[in-house]
């Protein structure tokens, strides 16, 4: 990049806003990401714009890219120590690159400052990131041009970040050069704690709380190390940017055919531990049966011995014999074997027939408690059928008439003519006993006793005497 293509003006230095450092504010979470020097500028960078500069580097690794970062440089009132916040970045669409630099041209500066100005005119260029693929962090004689000439403010800073060996860094000015800070801070809302806490781990390659192993590409960084493995190959060279894309596939690849390879030699070791049992049990049934040959030849030589030797015809006699006893024992065994299992049909069978007996004898029982029932309602109904018998014979006389009299009605003219009956002798009776106690308690009075009793009072108390 020439003179020619932009105009250097004046340096205006701007003057630090006065607000408090996020990790002294309660509304952030703050990370450290490395080790910050105690001489270094403290800087800040949000999670967003971390993750945001991420993806834009992972995007195209074949060349450098950058663009610029926004936010405040301010100055803590509580101490007075200077800080950078940056909280948004801007990619630069128009620019110079090759595989080994990045140059800002005056296109890209007109629509960076276009871009900051419709969406984030609050905030200011506090400095700029380009990435190095596989290079490592440093600060070319070319990176230091464009930061002493676009970036000379005493704040501003320049992020480089290595999207393949996955590191980064910040440089500040310091004793009138540039110098790497040893670490710097990842900011966010205090809601956003466990998304700062991955990212973190992520940059750091640690593995998070919820699994992965150590050193492992977060899922993120993941899928866009895959969608550059899957790019075409531009020429028939690979460059040294495609060289490591592609050790780094081959290098997977392997170390799966190595898990693959180490599980076959387990299982194969397995395997051969159980041929080398299976050959110890046929060793040992092997030995067995020779240790029972030998045995059986031993008892044979015993009994040979035992024979005389001067009349094998008896010992011939006597084996026979011994075989047809043994065979005649067999048979009887058999028949007894025989009678035995018919004796076993039978007891199950007659224990068959007995449960079954058994069954019929319940129901027995039933139908016998249910013939009792039946009696007594046979005698039941006998009683009724006797009593309507009489009742019966009681109007039969009146069944007798000649056809045309209503029989209902005679019926009940003769239940009436009973009632009546009945009460005409209860009046008999009430009219006699009525009598009989008039007869007893009524005394009739006379003249000379009314008198005799109105002059003379206390003869009341002496005895009368009636003669009759």
């Amino acid at each position: 990049m020439s003179g020619d293509e932009i105009v250097f003006g004046e340096m205006e230095v701007r003057e630090p806003e006065r607000l408090p450092r996020p990790d002294r504010d309660r509304r952030y979470a703050c990370l450290a990401y490395e080790v910050p020097g105690p001489i270094d500028l403290p800087i800040y960078l949000d999670r967003r714009t971390a993750d945001a500069i991420e993806r834009h580097a992972l995007s195209d690794t074949s060349v450098e890219l950058g663009g610029i970062l926004l936010g405040k440089e301010c100055v803590d009132p509580a101490t007075g120590e200077p800080f950078v916040w940056i909280t948004q970045s801007l990619e630069a669409k128009h620019y110079a690159n090759t595989q080994a630099s990045f140059t800002y041209t005056h296109d890209s500066w007109e629509e960076i400052t276009r871009e900051r100005d419709r969406l984030h005119p609050e905030f200011d260029i506090v400095g700029w990131y380009h990435t190095h693929p596989s290079f490592g962090i440093f600060l070319s004689h070319h990176d230091l041009f464009i930061h002493q000439h676009f970036f000379a403010q005493p704040l501003q800073v320049a992020y480089v970040v290595d999207p393949i060996n996955q590191t980064r860094g910040f440089f500040q000015w310091r004793d009138g050069g540039l110098a790497q800070v040893g670490g710097y801070f990842l900011t966010a809302d205090r809601g956003d704690r466990v998304a700062l806490a991955r990212l973190v781990n992520d940059l750091e390659n640690l593995p998070n709380p919820d699994g992965g192993g150590g050193g492992a590409l977060s899922p993120r960084l993941e899928a866009e190390l895959i969608k550059m493995l899957n790019r075409p190959v531009q020429s028939a060279l690979a460059s040294p940017v495609e060289r490591v894309q592609l050790a780094t596939f081959f290098g997977m690849i392997g170390t799966f055919l190595g898990i693959l390879g180490m599980a076959l030699v387990l299982w194969l070791f397995q395997l051969q531990s159980r041929i080398q049992d299976q050959n110890d049990s046929i060793n040992r049934l092997t030995k067995a049966v020779e240790q029972l040959g030998d045995r059986q030849g031993l008892a044979t030589d015993t009994i040979l011995r035992l024979v005389p030797t001067d009349k094998p015809d008896d010992f011939a006699a006597q084996y026979g014999k011994l075989a047809r006893e043994r065979d005649e024992a067999k048979k009887k065994l058999d028949i007894q074997r025989a009678i035995a299992e018919d004796e076993a049909a039978r007891a199950r069978n007659l224990a068959a027939d007995f449960q079954a007996l058994e069954k019929e004898t319940a129901r027995n029982k039933d139908a016998a408690k249910e013939l009792g029932d039946l009696r007594k309602e046979v005698a039941s109904l006998r009683e009724s059928d006797e009593k309507k018998q009489r009742e019966l014979d009681e109007i039969k006389p009146f069944l007798k008439e000649k056809e045309g009299i209503d029989v209902g009605a005679l019926v009940h003219e003769y239940h009436r003519t009973r009632y009546i009956a009945y009460g005409g002798w209860g009046l008999c009776v009430l009219l006699a006993i009525g009598l009989i106690a008039a007869f007893f308690f009524y005394r009739p009075v006379l003249p000379d006793e009314s008198a005799r009793t109105a002059t003379n009072p206390q003869d009341d108390d002496r005895p009368t005497h009636r003669i009759v």
